[in-house]
């Protein structure tokens, strides 16, 4: 009886050890996660990294390759390495999901947020659809910037883990370098005021730590700068030309109106990140949120981002260092935006993921009422302390509904038709042809699927992913039917022409017989006309 009476006591302690809320909470969100990238079809930007994976032969032929990108090379470099075992991009799908469930992870079980503010970010916008199942490199700079906040805020601090994750973070996107150079002048600076209050002393392990701490971060900052610059300085002009048009010279008052134009939209982008409610009427919903095309609403959001923005500084002026960094942060992805790239709802996201880590820092640091005293605002803040967790909570729940609501618009709908076009062409067997298409960056997603190369017009050359500095056109489709006439092939061989649009005018040296059409997707552009093209013989 003693024994029968113990082995429920042991189960039951198994059960309460391993299958609690937040492990729960955690493979929900991998279920989840991995049902939803069964029914995502990935787009253009999502393929051209797995695209440059795959067909770089070696890893200074891929870092070759990422020279125009405006990426370094973090997540490109991990990409190489899977596909060196499986040219299924299904594999850079499970490994991004893996990367998000690292995230949800660390934010469960490891911050400092309470049992509900860790389930509505689980389930939140861009935990759970937009670097969830979108398989980019934003994903990576979460994981970090988490790791950073967990080795940051730990009682025993490991520098160079500290550093070598800051480096890594450096090495996501531009907005990871950025974020990755606030986080480094915040720890140094809490490194020295723990020095200045003698709770740091630099014996000789200690010093030799923080020394291969600080080269690791230097080579990280480095290495990335020095893969951004190439990028940097060709897309600098084309910036330029896209905002000012084709003038060579502008007004005072124009320019002004354009930098006003962008200061208003680079303000927004608090708002698009924090409050990311798409338009549930449009169809493409994708990247648009529901204030864009009312004016109304435009001047609403830019008031309540500066609202946030003011709030924000309130609920962490008792805490400097948090401080330091939100605003530092904030205010250079802010002037990014402002000067030099718009952006979209996937580079504004950073905005927010900002936001959660100088919650994280601030809540595991004691409170400093210098700054308050200093300016006479006790009230107010005091106020916004009380009331910062139900606006924290108001953010995550309207974060929650639009990743839900995003979600299930990818579970039903297509998010792009690159996916079945790929399968129709593997099925036919039209993949043993000689297939063209007018540019790379619209049909380059079919390459992935179908693991081939395509002949595109506009470069004049087989390839995959779009690689060309100077982007090139076709100007129209008597321009289009030139060119593949030079191209194509008078064998046996079939030759398959992809486009992104109906072909609306014919020639009497070419017979084009449209096989299939594939549109109405989420991505509206990634529709797809297939035609077999052969010489009229007639």
């Amino acid at each position: 009886m003693v024994i029968t009476q113990k082995r429920p006591i042991k189960n039951n302690s198994v059960l309460s050890k391993y299958f609690t809320y937040s492990n729960c909470l955690i493979l929900i969100f991998f279920i989840v996660s991995f049902i939803g990238i069964l029914n995502h079809e990935m787009w253009r930007d999502e393929t051209q990294a797995w695209l440059l994976a795959r067909d770089s032969s070696t890893i200074i032929d891929l870092y070759q390759n990422l020279k125009y990108e405006g990426h370094p090379g973090l997540w490109h470099l991990c990409l190489f390495f899977i596909a060196k075992f499986t040219h299924n991009p299904f594999s850079m799908q499970l490994f991004h999901i893996l990367i998000s469930t690292a995230s949800v992870y660390i934010f469960v079980k490891l911050s400092p947020f309470n049992i509900i503010e860790k389930t509505l970010f689980t389930f939140s916008y861009f935990s759970l659809f937009e670097y969830n199942l979108i398989s980019r490199n934003y994903n990576l700079g979460l994981l970090l910037v988490f790791m950073f906040c967990y080795l940051f805020t730990s009682q025993n601090r490991n520098y160079i883990l500290t550093f070598l994750s800051l480096a890594l973070l450096a090495n996501t996107n531009i907005y990871g370098l950025i974020i990755c150079l606030c986080l480094s002048l915040t720890l140094i600076i809490d490194t020295v005021r723990l020095y200045k209050i003698g709770q740091y002393q630099p014996d000789s392990k200690r010093a030799r730590n923080l020394t291969i701490g600080l080269i690791i971060l230097f080579l990280g900052i480095g290495l990335s700068i020095f893969q951004l610059f190439p990028a940097a300085v060709q897309d600098t002009a084309k910036d330029i030309q896209q905002n000012i048009g084709e003038q060579t010279v502008v007004s005072r008052f124009d320019f002004i109106f354009i930098m006003l134009k962008r200061l208003g939209y680079a303000i927004r982008a608090i708002w698009y990140s924090y409050v990311p409610i798409p338009d549930f009427f449009e169809y493409h919903f994708w990247s648009h949120n529901i204030v864009r095309n009312n004016y109304f609403l435009i001047l609403f959001a830019s008031l309540v981002s500066l609202f946030l923005i003011f709030f924000s500084t309130l609920i962490f002026i008792n805490k400097p260092l948090a401080l330091f960094f939100y605003l530092s942060a904030t205010s250079g992805i802010l002037i990014f935006t402002w000067l030099k790239f718009q952006g979209t709802l996937r580079h504004h996201g950073n905005l927010f993921i900002i936001f959660l880590a100088s919650i994280w820092i601030s809540r595991c640091f004691k409170e400093s009422y210098n700054i308050p005293k200093l300016f006479h605002i006790h009230k107010i803040t005091s106020y916004c302390k009380k009331n910062h967790k139900r606006v924290i909570t108001i953010i995550l729940v309207i974060q929650m509904i639009s990743g839900i609501y995003a979600y299930s618009m990818d579970l039903i709908h297509p998010f792009s038709k690159s996916k079945v076009a790929a399968n129709y062409i593997k099925k036919e067997r039209l993949n043993e042809s000689f297939i063209l298409a007018d540019k790379n960056t619209i049909v380059s997603p079919i390459s992935a699927y179908a693991n081939l190369k395509i002949y595109y017009l506009a470069y004049d050359k087989l390839g995959s992913f779009f690689d060309n500095p100077q982007t090139k056109f076709i100007k129209n489709q008597s321009e289009l039917i030139d060119k593949i006439k030079l191209e194509i092939q008078d064998s046996k061989i079939k030759n398959i022409l992809i486009l992104s649009y109906p072909l609306k005018i014919q020639t009497n040296d070419l017979k084009f017989t449209k096989l299939k059409y594939f549109d109405n997707s989420i991505v509206g552009e990634e529709r797809y006309y297939i035609y077999a093209v052969e010489r009229n013989n007639n």
